[in-house]
């Protein structure tokens, strides 16, 4: 029974995350109402008892409601990462977020929140 739950707790956080980038994709910017959807999707985090998951989702939310986006992040440089109009920073960046038991994943996700703890609030 459990696993059934787990699935479905995944496929809904699977299905916010497609409608995200769907949105993004569209309007080139996290809007209102994205944020909202990330904070549902960090409610399904948190009944899949994920805290380094449930942190990373709340500060990426604070951080982009401050800052308009995560592109002002260091770590894009930092790693290399190749961000242009097909993969921006918040797509990247919720691409980790589809597999986050992958341990490269959250190596990154860690990473990440160390980043977006050491942030100026504006």
């Amino acid at each position: 029974m459990k696993k059934t739950v787990e699935k479905d707790i995944t496929n809904s956080i699977k299905e916010i995350i497609q409608e995200l980038v769907t949105a993004y994709r569209t309007n080139k910017e996290v809007n209102p109402e994205m944020i909202e959807q990330m904070k549902a999707m960090r409610e399904l985090f948190k009944e899949l008892e994920q805290p380094t998951i449930v942190k990373s989702v709340r500060l990426a939310y604070e951080h982009i409601g401050n800052h308009g986006s995560l592109d002002n992040l260091t770590y894009w440089e930092d790693e290399e990462i190749e961000l242009d109009e097909e993969n921006s920073s918040f797509e990247y960046y919720l691409g980790l977020l589809t597999n986050p038991t992958n341990k490269y994943n959250r190596e990154e996700i860690k990473e990440l929140n160390v980043l977006l703890k050491g942030s100026p609030e504006a």
